[in-house]
């Protein structure tokens, strides 16, 4: 009986375990920047990127490199994995470019959502 105990305790714990980290992992994910492809083929990746104001996706690593255009205007801040953090504010149209590997957590800053469109190079 002690061993059957045992058995059913450690199973429980198990399915604890697993439950716990679905929910970490999934609430996670649910923070995630929304983005729709566009387009995508063998050469490029197009996406549009919509960021609300004040949510904080968490950090992400670009596997591409990057051409981004911001279609509404207002200020991201950029926060990187040493800590530092720098923000930016875009007027529609504005184009920059990110190397592919970058790592950082992109909060939309302003009081209204933005939109980017994002060219990956593949």
């Amino acid at each position: 009986m002690i061993m059957n105990r045992s058995f059913f305790f450690g199973l429980l714990s198990g399915g604890i375990i697993v439950a716990g980290l679905w929910l970490y992992f999934g609430s996670a994910n649910a923070a995630e920047t929304p983005a729709k492809v566009l387009l995508e083929n063998e050469r490029v990746r197009v996406r549009e990127v919509r960021l609300e104001p004040g949510v904080k996706p968490g950090p992400h690593t670009h596997p591409y490199a990057h051409v981004g255009v911001i279609l509404d205007p207002g200020t991201l801040q950029f926060n990187n994995p040493d800590g530092k953090s720098e923000q930016v504010t875009f007027k529609s149209g504005s184009v920059g470019w990110r190397e592919a590997k970058v790592t950082h957590e992109v909060v939309n800053v302003s009081q209204s959502p933005m939109r980017i469109i994002e060219v990956e190079i593949k």
